[in-house]
């Protein structure tokens, strides 16, 4: 299986290339059902998520826990002014990231930092907007990285959060297993409910506007990566023969988290 003892970091730079291979540049579970009929297509999915937070052209935006830039390249070509700063911790990530962007030509607007996003490396008030897409499972002091991102965003900027979620509790003991699992199984430290992240979100100084689980959004492109169909049936990938367990499953949800740095 996927040997997820590792920290996040190490976690992604063992894991990258075979992410990227399976499933692409877009490293999220969860894709937004859109158009008609409604599909699960990366691209239109973080478009769909760019205007959810509200995200105009021009704007100066940090994508926390970037992966690979997939959705910060697709975010800088469909908006021409809109610079975007991207962090990961992990170094494989950074570079593959690195080479995509130049090979997009986006190099002058997209840019990747190695970086913990409890602590990063930019002044005070240097972005518009902040985003978080499939990443704060992976923070070790949620109030911290709130923190960070109150810090960094300027005054009337705001926080976008879609993520999974545990479902809120309390959890029985074969639920806490459940989730123990699938957060050892994609490498997290923990996954977080809501109430718990707005909670942090307001201890950093956010005042929370909008708060809840996402409906039209799907995994089935995921699990159909895992899925190769062959004359015998049905036959895991590469990237299946590693992640793929038809027994995970938690109380878990998606959900999208918009916050406001009032002061």
């Amino acid at each position: 299986m996927s040997g997820t003892d590792l920290d996040p970091g190490s976690f992604y730079d063992r894991w990258t290339e075979l992410f990227l291979a399976g499933s692409g540049p877009v490293f999220q579970a969860g894709i937004l059902r859109t158009g008609d009929p409604p599909r699960e297509v990366p691209e239109r999915s973080v478009l769909a998520l760019a205007e959810r937070a509200g995200l105009r052209d021009g704007q100066r935006v940090l994508d926390a826990g970037c992966g690979v830039a997939g959705p910060a390249t697709i975010i800088a070509h469909h908006f021409p002014a809109v610079v975007v700063d991207c962090v990961t911790n992990s170094s494989r990530q950074a570079a593959i990231a690195r080479r995509r962007i130049v090979e997009d030509g986006l190099a002058d607007r997209v840019r990747v930092h190695v970086a913990d996003y409890q602590t990063l490396p930019f002044r005070s008030a240097k972005f518009d907007k902040v985003l978080f897409l499939e990443s704060t499972g992976y923070a070790t002091d949620l109030v911290a990285t709130y923190r960070e991102a109150y810090r960094v965003l300027e005054p009337g900027g705001s926080l976008y959060v879609k993520d999974v979620f545990t479902k809120k509790g309390p959890l029985s003991a074969d639920e806490t297993v459940a989730m123990e699992r699938f957060d050892r199984h994609w490498g997290c430290v923990r996954t977080k409910t809501i109430p718990e992240s707005t909670s942090a979100m307001a201890a950093a100084g956010f005042e929370a506007v909008h708060a809840v689980a996402i409906a039209d959004i799907g995994t089935a492109r995921l699990v159909g990566t895992m899925l190769s169909i062959t004359h015998d049936g049905i036959d895991l990938t590469e990237l299946g023969r590693s992640f793929f367990d038809a027994g995970l499953s938690g109380p878990i949800e998606f959900g999208e988290i918009v916050a406001l740095k009032t002061g």
